[in-house]
């Protein structure tokens, strides 16, 4: 049994994001968590990944392009565009099955089941909004759900990636329509008919108490008041527990969380292992000058060569098609490169590609030849007049015999 989970969140959250991590940590063992964001560092994914491990799990750094929310803004103070993230999942993940969560939440334990959990013929699985509870019979998911509310959802992913643009068509929903309650509404009128009912247990939306308490809306108290040990608490509205103040219940449980060290969670299961602590050294260095967008195989390359580590530099600004290679952990990207990070570059470089199209940097090149760096290249990138003994091109479609000799010269 497979058990995915997605989150989304940009770097300005990353404490809320992590607290939710650690909360999925300490009581779901060996699981996949793609975290969706377009600036979260590298190093951050590193260092967690290092505790997460121990215990069978993984975080996956997840980037997306963020112009592809472009137009989408929230009505409300405390949510961001962050929230059509969410609507990427059938574009980003592969897994059949996706549980969804917000990062305002935290998981209080055990979820196992709903990772076999029956879809019953339903695209997406979802509690209601508290405030649409009628009677207690929805705290069991017994009654038709009217509208939900989508901090957490159970995604068949498996159904919803037969249509390969359905992201890009709900995006553009959203944007045409610009309902008031954003992306929950989107997916609410979208997915009209096909979204099946989960116990609030697992979206026990506790951060209403406020307005429920001021309002009188005694059968959402009451719905609430019914459920005892929620699996998964929900801190919606703007009284969020990492406030200075906050008028809700179960604050404390949220502070438990984020206060927890990363060993604590791993010692939970097993003895902290040092060792795995440990940064592996890579076995080479690779770097890469271009003054274009286009740079070919390199994703390819990065992905085939794990042991080495991709250095990419430019003058001005990279691309989005480069940036997003961050997501790499061997990959470094150096956009408005500077002289003393050159000079690095140069003096640590095992291989170098000339791999970009269009213009080459010609001062860059002389200076790897100074240095008597091999650099290997593509057909279609490849410099036809130079004189440089230790210039190897490979045909465009002999990936593989490059990694071979990057592999036979760095090692």
């Amino acid at each position: 049994m497979k058990k995915v989970i997605a989150l989304s969140a940009n770097y300005g959250y990353v404490d809320k994001v992590e607290t939710t991590i650690k909360s999925i940590l300490y009581n779901v063992k060996n699981v996949e968590i793609h975290l969706l964001n377009y600036d979260i560092p590298q190093e951050w994914f590193a260092n967690i990944n290092r505790y997460a491990n121990q215990i069978g799990s993984r975080i996956i750094d997840e980037k997306f392009d963020p112009e592809e929310l472009h137009d989408l803004n929230s009505g409300f103070k405390h949510i961001n565009q962050m929230t059509y993230a969410r609507l990427l999942i059938p574009k980003l993940i592969k897994a059949n099955r996706v549980l969804y969560l917000d990062s305002d939440l935290i998981v209080d334990r055990n979820i196992d089941e709903l990772f076999s959990w029956n879809f019953d013929g339903k695209e997406i699985l979802a509690t209601p909004h508290i405030f649409d509870v009628k009677d207690k019979s929805q705290v069991f998911a017994k009654a038709p759900l009217v509208q939900i509310n989508a901090g957490v959802l159970l995604i068949n992913n498996q159904e919803l990636r037969k249509d390969p643009d359905l992201s890009e068509k709900i995006l553009d929903f959203a944007r045409k329509n610009k309902f008031l309650l954003d992306d929950q509404e989107t997916i609410d009128k979208w997915f009209r008919g096909k979204i099946g009912s989960l116990p609030l247990t697992y979206n026990y939306q506790i951060g209403a108490d406020r307005t429920l308490f001021w309002c009188n809306v005694d059968v959402a108290i009451e719905a609430l008041d019914s459920i005892k040990n929620p699996k998964i608490i929900h801190y919606i509205s703007d009284d969020k527990p990492f406030n200075v103040f906050s008028e809700g219940r179960l604050r404390e449980k949220w502070w438990f969380y984020h206060n927890l060290e990363l060993s604590q969670v791993v010692e939970k299961y097993q003895p902290l292992d040092l060792e795995r602590m440990k940064r592996t050294p890579f076995v080479g260095e690779i770097f890469t000058f271009t003054n274009s967008a286009i740079v070919d195989h390199l994703e390819e390359l990065v992905q085939k060569l794990p042991e080495f580590h991709f250095n990419v530099a430019a003058w001005s600004d990279m691309a989005w098609n480069l940036k997003h290679l961050a997501k790499y952990p061997n990959i470094t990207l150096y956009p408005f490169v500077i002289g003393k990070r050159l000079d690095y570059l140069f003096r640590n470089t095992s291989v170098y590609l000339d791999i970009n199209e269009d213009n080459k940097e010609q001062d860059v090149i002389k200076q790897i030849q100074r240095n008597d760096i091999p650099i290997l290249a593509f057909e279609s990138t490849a410099d036809k007049g130079t004189k440089y003994s230790k210039y190897e091109v490979f045909d465009n479609d002999q990936v593989d015999g490059l990694v071979r000799r990057i592999k036979e010269l760095g090692l």
